[in-house]
């Protein structure tokens, strides 16, 4: 009787871990997460804080501390089998010579060669071909967009040849639609994720909720939005939503980085985007540990040799404040049944 309830016990035991742990295991096999690397040999210090592939080993970014408006090209090489980072070299500044706009967010246009980028501080997104002139584009952005909360409004750029949309959003919830989340706010964003066809015009709207924060506490600063968008060839949007906290001395600051997917293609316009959680990992700055990261830009980058995707994320090192932070990079596989 003794040896038959043991064994009993045992197998119990046993298919509970597995039921566990199967979920868990799952999840490290579908979503890689490569370790963050910076490049100080080769990227000078900078605010960069938007990035798009434009094909091979080149990509366009964005600095939203550029001496004019622009973008700059950099040479980022990736492992085609494990996807970790190889190199990144900055390589120049494109320019047409005007003002700086804040420029946050870039996606490029594959059929017309050229480069959009959003500009914060005027809430516009203007075209500029390979050289880095204007090309006199621009998409015709909803009035509602220029409501928008100072240094929260554009930040995240993507566009999608194979469903022929353009995908944009403000970082917080717009002055039209609400309050903001702050330390003391401890609220949502309610977001109008907004895209726009090939002829520049707006198309579908949908809204988009962000999470609240989870600092407790009450002296600081917080800051909650969505930093960065990437989309898929099968109309789905990898989301870049990030909470930063910054203590007063600085010591105890995190960017808590969750990277959710929405698939408006089964959505009506006007819904509330469900979303679903890919991954989320956190960045540090304290006693230990100096890896802060404040990520603001992702891209979708290219396949693996066994098709699996890769995204490419970019941080906003401020220039590398007070020469503690660090300019890096990360790449984040997605398996082949996401990527699709």
């Amino acid at each position: 009787m003794k040896r038959s309830v043991f064994i009993f016990l045992s197998y119990f035991w046993m298919t509970l871990i597995l039921v566990v742990l199967a979920p868990l295991t799952l999840v490290a096999q579908e979503i890689s997460l490569q370790k963050q690397r910076n490049f100080p040999k080769t990227v000078p210090a900078g605010n960069y804080s938007g990035i798009a592939w434009l094909g091979g080993s080149k990509y366009a970014v964005a600095n939203d501390k550029s001496p004019t408006t622009g973008f700059y090209l950099m040479t980022i090489d990736i492992d085609s089998i494990s996807g970790e980072l190889l190199s990144v070299r900055l390589d120049t500044f494109l320019t047409c010579g005007q003002p700086t706009r804040d420029e946050e967010g870039v996606c490029y246009m594959p059929q017309n060669q050229t480069v959009f980028v959003s500009g914060e501080r005027d809430q516009e997104i203007l075209e500029f071909n390979l050289q880095g002139q204007l090309t006199g584009r621009k998409l015709n952005i909803p009035e509602v967009f220029k409501t928008a909360y100072s240094n929260r409004g554009f930040e995240a750029l993507t566009y999608q040849q194979k469903t022929h949309r353009f995908w944009t959003t403000s970082e917080s919830t717009l002055q039209a639609d609400g309050d903001k989340p702050t330390i003391d706010k401890k609220i949502k964003n309610r977001l109008r994720f907004q895209s726009f066809g090939d002829d520049l015009q707006p198309k579908e709207q949908y809204w988009y909720e962000t999470d609240s924060a989870i600092v407790k506490k009450r002296k600081g600063t917080s800051i909650m939005g969505v930093g960065g968008l990437a989309a898929l060839d099968d109309g789905r949007i990898v989301v870049l939503e990030r909470e930063l906290y910054f203590p007063k001395k600085q010591i105890g600051s995190y960017c808590l980085v969750k990277l959710y997917v929405v698939n408006p293609t089964q959505q009506q316009p006007g819904e509330l985007l469900n979303k679903s959680l890919l991954t989320t990992f956190r960045t540090r700055f304290n006693i230990t540990r100096h890896n802060f990261a404040n990520y603001e830009g992702i891209c979708i980058g290219p396949k693996l040799a066994d098709g699996r995707q890769i995204l490419l994320l970019i941080c906003d090192s401020q220039n590398q404040y007070k020469g503690v932070m660090r300019d890096w990079f990360k790449t984040i596989i997605l398996p082949s049944s996401s990527a699709n």
